[in-house]
């Protein structure tokens, strides 16, 4: 009897593919190691790579009959979870307008717009549904990544206030108690008053006022 070997495909590394880039980044013939990096990152088992991920799209720009709607959605997923790069508006320069009016990209697109305008509490309304989405992947990320984006809002939040409201920051982090701002662990937290009520930032040249030279 003949058996058949299961065989599974290794993803790999983000230094073979750095060095795939460097050597044919537009070439049809990196599309499958792209998309086995692509599967590796939405898993968490390979890192972010804003390059890969913009090769593959921009691949699929080129070559439309090899396109694959799934992965791009991942692609955009993923540069959305990287909040507050560009890397989302990046790629969709390289989509189709209309792409973005189906799901999940509908979504993800909304997400990305209620970020840009620092409306936190709605956004995590409107993030809620991906983390329901029917694809296993961008569910898996959502849910995943959440701790990471909660992180990010915090950082952003420590642009604009030296102090907040915990109120203020509890609903844009999405949480429920103070306790939860210190479990995330962010160097931009210096402290959180004595009764609770407030959040101290780390001063910085963005939350803190600035002496104006006057010069003649």
């Amino acid at each position: 009897r003949i058996q058949k070997q299961n065989k599974t495909t290794m993803a790999p590394t983000e230094s073979e593919i750095r060095t795939l880039l460097a050597s044919q980044s537009y070439s049809a013939s990196s599309l499958p190691q792209l998309e086995a990096y692509l599967a590796g990152q939405t898993s968490g088992a390979a890192p972010y790579m804003f390059d890969a991920v913009r090769t593959l799209v921009k691949l699929y720009q080129f070559f439309p009959e090899k396109s694959n709607e799934t992965n791009v959605g991942h692609c955009c997923m993923m540069a959305l979870l990287n909040y507050p790069t560009t890397d989302l508006l990046a790629l969709s320069y390289m989509i189709p307008t209309d792409a973005f009016t189906a799901e999940p990209m509908a979504t993800i697109q909304k997400c990305s717009e209620q970020l840009d305008a620092c409306n936190f509490t709605e956004f995590w309304k409107t993030f809620a549904l991906l983390q329901k989405s029917g694809d296993a992947g961008i569910a898996g990320m959502a849910k995943n990544m959440e701790g990471k984006l909660q992180g990010s809002i915090l950082s952003t939040l420590a642009l604009s206030y030296k102090e907040a409201p915990a109120s203020v920051v509890i609903s844009s982090l999405n949480i429920t108690s103070i306790t939860a701002i210190t479990a995330l662990k962010n160097p931009t937290v210096e402290s959180i008053s004595s009764d609770s009520k407030t959040v101290v930032f780390v001063a910085s040249q963005d939350n803190t006022k600035r002496k104006r030279v006057y010069q003649e």
